[in-house]
């Protein structure tokens, strides 16, 4: 079973949480906590047992910090793993996107829409946006139309 193997496969890495996830509340099986230069040596495990990146996002948690968010899972077994890591302010995350190529465009729209910065990223600029646009609209200090950046949500 993948809910064992996978905490085995993990545990040489010294991780800061696998435990087992609420699959009927959360919809994972295990929920993993990282460091972000971590994730390169998570996701390989991940590879290492047949598991492939479903989603990857992020969310704008405060000010100060990011919570970078994947989503691994199995075609052949249910076994949804989410692996978070918080990323400080301005901080580069290492990409994934050597071990798991659908990464690249992940890494393009979490960059594009949060302005994050994925280190060895092979081709990282924006998806979505025009190439010269000067914003992140899914960032905390972005300003809702009608908002002053003085106004927006903290």
């Amino acid at each position: 079973m993948l809910t064992d193997s996978i905490p085995k496969a993990l545990s040489p890495l010294n991780l800061e949480k696998v435990a087992p996830g609420e699959y009927a509340k959360t919809g994972y099986h295990l929920e993993v906590t990282a460091k972000p230069e971590q994730m390169p040596a998570v996701a390989q495990a991940m590879l290492k047992e047949g598991c492939f990146l479903e989603s990857f996002t992020a969310v704008h948690t405060s000010r100060e910090a990011f919570t970078l968010v994947y989503h691994f899972a199995n075609f052949y077994e249910l076994c949804r793993t989410a692996v978070r890591a918080t990323l400080p302010e301005g901080a580069e995350a290492p990409t994934i996107s050597h071990v798991f190529p659908a990464a690249d465009w992940y890494e393009r729209e979490v960059y594009d829409l949060f302005g994050i910065k994925f280190a060895g990223h092979p081709n990282l600029k924006r998806l979505l946006l025009p190439e010269d646009a000067e914003i992140h609209p899914l960032r905390k200090e972005f300003a809702a139309e009608g908002e002053t950046k003085a106004e927006a949500p903290k």
